[in-house]
């Protein structure tokens, strides 16, 4: 279960099971700090209270001067193979990043996607992915893994997965042509009271971490809505495409 810091002002979220391996520094941003519209992004913004606004939200992780590795994210499945610092400069086109290099925050940005932070357990490699139905239609998180295990030589067993806060089942209505791209019925639940078919996105996620190997023990979801917490979180279909963006970090201690 995640866990609130108060830390400068800013509310953090942790996963303790990500903070207990040693050379593991994560974070889950909120909306919270010294008021209640603390917002992260987007990350190629050059806004400068957004940039001042991330540069607090690393520090309260304890990754205070880390270059942060940043995404242009697409609603892809393209997960990149993150081995240098260029990326911190300008946006590259994906939405998942791998890395073993120590000292760079890998970013994630939702504002009810799910954001899933992944992390070896000896502190060898950590990955970052955003996955809208899109995404997780195009099986973005198993292909991480599948990267993870290919390239680095990690087993799956290994690994550590959190899957972030998210517009959760309980508000995430889609249409038939979802249903049919994400393709796993567990993750579907319809109600008499519901118009449209409800997504369970965290679940579908989970599924594919499991076909990808990493053991269920393993796998933390998160049950915070989006949607449903306005104190906490931004949310596209709650307030639109002005919302704010929320960030997910996760980096190796150099």
């Amino acid at each position: 279960m995640l866990q609130a810091n108060r830390v400068s002002q800013i509310t953090v979220l942790s996963e303790p099971v990500l903070s207990a391996i040693p050379g593991i520094v994560h974070g889950f941003s909120t909306r919270r700090a010294e008021h209640n519209a603390f917002t992260l992004g987007p990350l190629g913004s050059e806004n400068p209270a957004v940039q001042i606004n991330r540069a607090r939200f690393q520090a309260a992780v304890g990754m205070i001067g880390w270059p942060l590795l940043k995404l242009k994210q697409l609603h892809s499945n393209i997960v990149l193979d993150l081995r240098d610092t260029l990326a911190a400069s300008q946006p590259v086109d994906g939405d998942g990043g791998i890395t073993s290099l120590g000292g760079l925050a890998l970013g994630i940005q939702t504002a009810d996607c799910v954001p899933i932070l992944i992390a070896d357990q000896k502190a060898r490699v950590v990955a970052a992915v955003h996955a809208g139905w899109r995404g997780t239609a195009g099986r973005i998180v198993e292909k991480a893994i599948k990267q993870i295990v290919g390239v680095y030589g990690v087993q799956a067993e290994d690994l550590i997965a959190v899957i972030g806060p998210h517009n959760a089942v309980c508000c995430y209505e889609v249409g038939e042509e979802v249903v049919t791209a994400i393709d796993d019925p567990e993750a579907i639940v319809r109600k008499p009271e519901w118009a449209k078919p409800h997504l369970n996105q965290a679940l579908a996620n989970k599924n594919q971490l499991l076909k990808a190997g990493v053991p269920e023990s393993q796998i933390v979801l998160s049950n915070l809505c989006t949607q449903c917490r306005e104190d906490l979180f931004y949310s596209y279909r709650r307030d639109g495409a002005r919302t704010g963006r929320l960030l997910s970090v996760i980096g190796i201690r150099p």
